[in-house]
């Protein structure tokens, strides 16, 4: 069996189209609030015996309202990305990236694109096993991203937010 990828997901696909839309005039605080807040409820249990990742979430939202020095969290997530590449299990390593980019977004919007892909993989994995065929993987990840563009829809806009810049690389 090939070694499995670290995300799923194609940037040509419809829902990965309409979540890169739907981020377009969104604020980073907004779209990190967003991004941690479906990491903690769908990835985090996936990975909930290392506290590394649910202190990195709430390290970043101290973050985000002040109440903890950038220069701290940075060595904080830098810690998390290590940790994560350390992953060998397929399901924690996704999940782990999922959950290290959601909080990334605070410092480079476009994670908030990024902890999708590691996501629909976690959950993908998670679903199937490890040892399914790619057309399985696909049609999964392609069911998460729907219900993370889902997600996306239900957030609110502040008429006066500042947008955050997003270019695309993709």
């Amino acid at each position: 069996m090939a070694k499995l990828r670290k995300t799923l997901g194609s940037p040509t696909e419809p829902a990965v189209i309409s979540l890169m839309e739907g981020m377009e005039g969104k604020s980073k605080e907004t779209l990190t609030t967003w991004a941690m807040a479906y990491v903690t409820e769908k990835y985090l249990p996936l990975v909930a015996e290392t506290p590394l990742f649910a202190e990195l979430l709430e390290k970043t939202k101290d973050c985000i309202t002040g109440n903890l020095p950038l220069k701290e969290w940075k060595g904080l997530l830098a810690e998390a990305r290590k940790a994560s590449a350390a992953e060998k299990e397929p399901v924690r390593e996704a999940a782990t990236r999922a959950v290290v980019t959601a909080c990334g977004t605070w410092q480079t919007p476009t994670n908030a694109l990024g902890f999708c892909f590691y996501g629909a993989a976690a959950m993908a994995y998670h679903q199937a096993g490890t040892a399914e065929i790619k057309e399985t993987y696909d049609m999964l990840a392609t069911k998460e991203l729907e219900q993370i563009l889902a997600s996306l829809k239900q957030i609110k806009t502040a008429p006066d937010e500042q947008a955050a810049r997003l270019q695309w690389n993709c």
